[in-house]
């Protein structure tokens, strides 16, 4: 758009050859460049402000708990509430510490610290735990965290967060079985309604049901040709068929015996028959 701007004003006489060719040049330069300097604040510039502004990690100087939750976000927090409420005790450990701040203003009590590392790990006295909560919001950070306690805590009972299928199954590869994906209770819940909505006949908790029956299946086989892509998405389209299939034969059953159990119902006599 400069461009044509500075040919424009260059044919109506607004700017001379000169200066037309220097903001030319100018602009060009800048287009070059931007990409680079996006880079260089991206790697050099935020990292460093990160690193300048951030206060020192916190000491946890209690015994230790019998829950470690490691990210005391949206997610964490609704399990620390729960655990609160039971009167459990745990150790939460956040790594903003914006967040920590935020939290600490409504009572609770929160490590700022980054449970990637193995010595935050020790303090916090997982060893001792009787439950680690992996519910970090970062999914590579969630796999070092993941990896440290599978190699160093390996008889600590994990529970982790997936953000989605994919963070889920790399879980898996590093041996965490207990693992939850964190939209997958909101979205069945969801299409569950949307079927009560829009197909008041059916059964939606059935469906529902089988869906998920079917899901956890198709989990397993994924895991399997996880890094063949080809065969992954060769996979996933013959589950949506599947699927389908599954619906549509369970929909036919449920029709079929309907059907004999009206037929097979006594059927009552007119007045006067017997």
């Amino acid at each position: 758009f400069a461009f044509v701007l500075f040919t424009s004003a260059r044919s109506g006489g607004l700017l001379d050859g000169p200066t037309a060719e220097l903001l030319t040049v100018a602009v060009a330069v800048s287009m070059a460049l931007a990409p680079f300097l996006l880079i260089l604040n991206d790697r050099l510039i935020q990292p460093w402000a990160r690193n300048r502004q951030a206060p020192p990690f916190s000491t946890i100087d209690e015994p230790g708990q019998p829950v470690v939750i490691a990210g005391y976000g949206r997610v964490g927090q609704i399990v620390g509430r729960l655990l609160n409420a039971q009167g459990v005790a745990f150790t939460a450990l956040d790594a903003s510490a914006e967040q920590v701040d935020f939290v600490r203003q409504f009572g609770n009590k929160i490590y700022y610290g980054d449970a990637t590392r193995l010595s935050l790990l020790r303090a916090a006295h997982v060893q001792d735990a009787r439950l680690f909560v992996l519910a970090v919001d970062d999914v590579e950070a969630s796999l070092k965290i993941a990896e440290l306690l599978r190699t160093h805590f390996p008889d600590v009972p994990l529970l982790a967060r997936a953000r989605n299928r994919t963070h889920l199954m790399r879980l898996r590869e590093l041996g965490v079985k207990d693992v939850l994906r964190e939209t997958w209770g909101t979205s069945v819940e969801l299409g569950r309604r949307a079927l009560q909505t829009v197909q008041p006949e059916v059964d939606a908790d059935r469906v529902v049901a089988l869906f998920t029956a079917h899901d956890l299946r198709v989990l397993d086989r994924q895991q399997a040709v996880f890094h063949d892509r080809a065969a992954l998405i060769a996979l996933s389209k013959n589950a949506r068929a599947e699927l389908e299939d599954i619906l549509q034969g369970d929909a036919q059953l449920h029709l079929t015996t309907a059907a004999e159990g009206s037929s097979e119902a006594p059927k009552t006599m007119p007045d006067g028959a017997a």
